[in-house]
């Protein structure tokens, strides 16, 4: 782990090999040729992506779980579960426990479009999902998934201002009420609940969160009050949020599969305790997220670097708070959403520190890479 140089609060922020952050200005990649770790990465989505290209071939079904993957023939698939049957012993698997399924049959472009949309590169996998012909799709599921797919991917562009968010909810909205036997249905219902809270419409976006925890999941109540929180957060209503974010903690603890939601919850708690003036509490829980968030989890690192941030704004301390986002600037772009925001308060604390030049860059790029941002209106 390398330090930032004449910075030794933030002597515990985790940079990938390959990258420094010398004071303030941005980071470059340090060797001159491709990142061994890149190239091995690729080789096994490679592996990945011809192993999977097989099994389709062979009509079998996988379903690729938080841990493990399993193989056979899929019997039924709903909101809450899919079941899936190998050698006549029948399983049924809890959606929040799938990443992906991989359908027998389905074209050989899905899953690599797939791959590339889970990277967060959603306009290369829209033109790759684009590509696939629909009339040579016979099975409902595999079709279920390809509109899914290309749903979230106008979404998140949406999103981070790089779309239409109108359109966008109104995909999610069409999907839902087209799907309503689809495993993908309550993942839809955060991207549009999500959309809404982009369109400051908080009320209708707590509506649709509310359908998660009817689940009567653990995991969904949890991702329910994790997401109501956010909205009262958006709203400026702190208490409310902290009352959600303790209830998701509650909710966390109650099986394996709902503890990956107690980081997140956690983290946003430390935001809005900032933000009621518990600064220094705030600041240390956010730092322990980090320390202990695996360095794969670029969405919730992205995520709790602006945390990081927006702690450090509150305790006045704009040096420290520029160092925060400038990582999301520099380490953690593909966080499209993510970034925008960091970009907004760069653009201001670059201003602040008399780095006019700075600040008119991130202003800039702002405008031009995520043009109907809420951050970009600001």
């Amino acid at each position: 782990m390398r330090r930032l140089q004449n910075l030794p609060e933030n002597a515990f922020l985790r940079k990938p090999v390959g990258w420094a952050l010398p004071n303030v200005g941005l980071a470059r990649r340090t060797s001159s040729g491709p990142c061994p770790s890149y190239a091995l990465t690729a080789f096994v989505l490679l592996l990945v992506v011809i192993s999977s290209t097989v099994a389709s071939a062979q009509g079998i079904d996988r379903i690729r779980r938080l841990s493990g993957t399993e193989s056979g023939k899929i019997l039924q698939i709903s909101p809450l579960t899919v079941t899936i049957s190998k050698g006549g012993v029948e399983n049924k698997v809890p959606v929040e426990e799938i990443r992906t399924i991989d359908f027998g049959g389905e074209p050989e472009d899905l899953r690599p479009a797939r791959l590339t949309a889970s990277a967060g590169r959603y306009q290369d996998a829209l033109e790759h999902f684009e590509k696939i012909d629909r009339d040579g799709i016979e099975r409902e599921a595999i079709l279920q998934d390809l509109d899914y797919w290309k749903m979230v991917c106008h979404v998140q562009l949406a999103l981070s201002g790089q779309g239409n968010l109108n359109r966008a909810a109104e995909e999610a909205t069409s999907f839902l009420s087209k799907n309503r036997r689809s495993y993908h249905v309550p993942e839809t219902i955060e991207l549009l609940g999500r959309a809404l809270m982009a369109m400051n419409n908080g009320e209708a976006a707590r509506i649709q969160f509310a359908k998660l925890e009817k689940a009567k999941s653990p995991y969904y109540t949890a991702r329910s009050a994790i997401l109501t929180g956010i909205s009262w957060q958006q709203q400026d209503n702190h208490p409310s949020a902290i009352k959600e974010f303790e209830r998701a903690l509650v909710a966390s603890q109650e099986n394996q599969t709902a503890q990956t939601q107690q980081l997140e919850a956690t983290l946003q708690m430390a935001v809005s305790l900032s933000a009621t003036g518990s600064v220094a509490d705030a600041t240390d829980s956010v730092k322990a997220i980090i320390a202990k968030t695996d360095a794969a989890n670029v969405k919730l690192l992205a995520r709790a670097y602006n945390a990081l941030g927006d702690c450090y704004v509150q305790s006045n301390n704009s040096k420290a708070a520029r160092n925060a986002f400038l990582h999301v600037d520099v380490l953690f772009s593909s966080e499209k959403n993510e970034h925008a925001r960091a970009l907004y308060e760069l653009s201001r604390l670059w201003g602040n520190l008399g780095q006019e030049a700075r600040a008119k860059d991130a202003r800039e790029r702002l405008q031009k890479d995520y043009p109907t941002s809420r951050w970009a209106k600001k």
